[in-house]
Order: C-alpha cells, then structure tokens, then sequence
C-alpha cells in the first residue's frame, strides 16, 4: 500500500478470514455498525491494518438482511460469518454506494461472491502539450479604430493565401488560417 500514488484510489477485497462484529467502538473512521458475528484476532489487524491505511471496511457501512451480510456458510449449515469484505480509500468514501454478498453466482468456491457498487467522478485531465482554447473578446470589435486596425490586418494577412496554389493540400491551408488569427 505505501507504493501506490496519495491520488490513487485504493480498494482492498477478498477473503480476509476475519469477523468484524456490530461494535466500532474507537474504529468509527475505519468500520461502521452493520458488521455481522463477534470479532477476533484477525479483526483487530484487519481494523488496524485499514485504519493505518485510511481505508474504510465497505462491508461493515452498509445496512442490510443478514442474508446478504452473509460471505460463507459452514457445510453444515449452522454457522454463518462474514470474512470477504471490500475496503475503500477514506477520501473516496462517498464514491462507495454499497456492498453486499451476491448468493446467485456459481463462483466455484464454499464463499459467496462480494459485490460492491462504485460511482467515481473524476475529472477529465489535459493531454501533456495540448494548450487550452484562446478565446476571443469580440466586444472590443465594437470600436470602430479597432475593428479597422483588425480588419486590415486580416486583409493583409490573406494576401499570403493566396500565394498558395491550389494543388497544395488542406493541411497548409488550416495552416495559414492557424497563422492569420494567432
């Protein structure tokens, strides 16, 4: 966890052969109350392990039926526990909307799958040397001074265009264009 970038989200899930338990007394920040059984001493480094991490115990925020608290079933149907669980960066908290066991899916294993349900908005980030669209302020075009200082610069600049043929391919015109209003 310490190699992984602070901008990073972290999601930690699997099997973690630990039971939280309902009481998240000095643990607020890390689990919540919806946990199920009695905890042990897998829990206490599993709780201890996110805490240091800043993650939050996904399984544990969300309230549900024990029925899909539910991760395992001892083989004789007696025993339940929960021991799968997904955990969460601290700082994308709110991003986590739920998680739950899903009982349908044929996973191949004596554990019931863990779904959780994410919604992430980020934003959308710059291509390295793409610069930012310049905008025009066009009411300066209002002044009559200006608009003729434009409008012959423009017009003297259009001279060069039409140096260019018309084989020349639509690349160098873009190009000029490019040139005129820079």
């Amino acid at each position: 966890m310490d190699n992984v970038p602070k901008g990073d989200i972290k999601i930690l899930m699997g099997d973690m052969n630990t039971k939280l338990g309902g009481d998240n007394t000095r643990r607020e920040l890390t689990m919540g109350r919806e946990a199920l059984g009695e905890m042990n001493d897998n829990s206490e480094l599993f709780s201890d392990f996110c805490a240091f991490n800043d993650l939050v115990i996904g399984g544990s925020v969300f309230k549900h039926k024990e029925i899909h608290k539910t991760t395992w079933i001892s083989p004789d149907g007696n025993t339940k526990n929960k021991m799968d669980f997904i955990s969460f960066s601290r700082k994308w908290r709110r991003s986590l909307l739920d998680t739950r066991s899903g009982r349908g899916a044929d996973v191949g294993s004596d554990h019931y799958l863990v779904q959780g349900t994410f919604k992430v908005k980020l934003k959308a980030s710059r291509i390295a040397g793409d610069r930012p669209q310049c905008k025009f302020d066009t009411r300066l075009l209002k002044d009559t001074t200006t608009k003729d200082t434009f409008t012959a610069t423009v017009r003297a600049k259009q001279e060069t265009l039409r140096d260019i043929t018309e084989e020349s391919c639509v690349e160098d015109h873009w190009n000029s264009l490019k040139v005129i209003f820079n």
